[in-house]
């Protein structure tokens, strides 16, 4: 079963209209730990739109269904650096599916139609994103196990505990820098478990480790 996080999202777009981009919402989706996929629950009105933002590698594959509650809400999707959509809702449809993502930042723009929007009506819905399949040119398991190994060599010492402390996410997942990561936690006994996150570079070279939990060095 795929572990999927479900975010409640109001939007409080500023925007004058769905056309100002840089006006509405953007709302980062962000996946748990060893989850595929993640589902976003959100509202617009009027002329106010809102944009989701998620992370992809080069070469996985990209499923997006989204489900309005008004039939003029309309999902558009643009691929990393791109100007034009690569799904248009209005003509294509509530659901779009790539078999090779490009390495960068997806973004899902929710937004009503003109006439609709003119009307000041409201749409409620839920946008769930699924990204599955290693990156290309990326190795199997013995690869990840490596980064996992490196990961707890790295952070040991800065926690200052043995490797065996550290408890590591079971996927390697994609970064918002383009490259790798893994997710963990750290125990140290009467400090409590702290929060760690290992980054990797695309060519899975080790890049650093992040403290998640604010005294977590």
């Amino acid at each position: 079963m795929i572990a999927r996080l479900v975010l409640a999202v109001t939007a409080l777009a500023m925007a004058p209209g769905p056309a100002a981009l840089a006006q509405d919402r953007t709302v980062p989706v962000r996946f748990q730990p060893g989850a595929t996929a993640a589902t976003v629950k959100g509202s617009i009105r009027g002329d106010r739109g809102l944009n989701y933002t998620f992370e992809t590698v080069a070469g996985q594959t990209l499923q997006v269904l989204f489900t309005p509650s008004n039939r003029s809400c309309t999902l558009n999707v643009y691929a990393p650096g791109a100007d034009e959509a690569v799904h248009v809702g209005s003509v294509a449809g509530n659901a779009f599916a790539q078999a090779a993502t490009r390495a960068g930042t997806y973004r899902a723009q929710v937004s009503l139609m003109r006439n609709a929007a003119r009307r000041n009506e409201t749409c409620r819905h839920t946008l769930s994103i699924e990204i599955t399949g290693r990156a290309a040119g990326s190795s199997a398991g013995g690869s990840d196990a490596r980064l996992r190994d490196r990961c707890r060599a790295e952070a040991a010492p800065m926690y200052g505990v043995s490797p065996r402390r550290i408890a590591l996410a079971a996927r390697v997942g994609p970064s918002a820098e383009g490259g790798f990561q893994i997710d963990g936690t750290v125990d140290k006994g009467r400090e409590g478990v702290k929060k760690l996150r290992c980054l990797f570079t695309r060519e899975r070279g080790f890049d650093r480790v992040m403290a998640m939990t604010p005294d977590g060095r």
